[in-house]
């Protein structure tokens, strides 16, 4: 007889600010109407010589950051698992760590902290690097007038990252009813085996999702240009974790220029 697995949990950073909760209000759709659990995780850092009154007090910082969250995620009406759960630790290594054992981890752009005109802030720059499973950076509102249908862009670059990155950029797009742009972006000129690859891609998954709304181009030039360009019409961008250039741009001091008028999230796909 076969052992009962439950399902892993994707993972929410909760730290009161409302970076954190946008990335909770993001990540339902990810859960809802599935056995996988939502799981709310809030890390407060304690000194080491703290006493039993800052104790509650942060406790109660705690208590109310995940409640304020959970009703957020309740207001939406949809049919979520969740868990509350808060830890004592650093924020980022114990999201590190959490990341071992999840299948997808949510934070929000600014946090409690500061962040770049892009939206990455430190703790959000720091997993996109070094956590173990798939990163969402769900970023916030800004000053940018948005297309009602917007567009998920999946990345590919003929690395063994492509698969993975299909594989959640569509399931994404049939979650999310969204149109699907599978594309990558060159500095150099294109060849036909580029062309044939990108058409390969497309006619392999859309057989697994006959639903979705896809399409493939091929831009010069570097993503981050591509992405400011199309700012109004994307909600989701995935790039794999081994695509160290794009990832580079992405969080340059040249992103803040570019993506300051962006909202888009950005998921790094492991």
């Amino acid at each position: 007889m076969f052992e009962h697995f439950p399902p892993r949990s994707v993972v929410v950073g909760i730290d009161g600010s409302q970076a954190a909760i946008r990335a909770a209000l993001w990540a339902v759709d990810e859960v809802a109407g599935t056995d996988t659990p939502l799981r709310l995780l809030y890390i407060r850092r304690l000194s080491p010589d703290a006493g039993r009154t800052e104790a509650r007090s942060a406790m109660e910082v705690a208590e109310e950051a995940v409640n304020d969250a959970y009703d957020a995620i309740n207001a939406l009406g949809k049919p979520v698992k969740v868990e509350m759960e808060i830890v004592e630790g650093s924020p980022v290594p114990t999201l590190i760590e959490t990341s071992r054992s999840t299948l997808l981890l949510c934070v929000g752009d600014i946090g409690s902290g500061q962040s770049s005109p892009a939206g990455f802030g430190s703790t959000a720059t720091a997993l996109v690097h070094a956590a173990h499973c798939s990163v969402a950076v769900v970023r916030g509102d800004h000053d940018t007038e948005l297309t009602e249908r917007r567009s998920i862009v999946a990345h590919v670059d003929g690395s063994a990252d492509d698969q993975l990155v299909l594989e959640f950029a569509f399931e994404e797009a049939n979650r999310r009813n969204a149109p699907l742009m599978v594309m990558t972006a060159r500095q150099s000129g294109f060849d036909d085996h580029m062309r044939a690859m990108l058409n390969r891609y497309v006619v392999l998954w859309k057989q697994h999702y006959p639903e979705v709304d896809v399409r493939c181009t091929a831009t010069h030039g570097p993503l981050v240009g591509y992405l400011a360009e199309q700012a109004k019409s994307i909600q989701l961008v995935a790039v794999g974790a081994t695509q160290t250039n794009e990832v580079q741009q992405l969080l340059s001091p040249a992103a803040d220029r570019a993506l300051q008028h962006s909202n888009f999230a950005l998921l790094i796909v492991r």
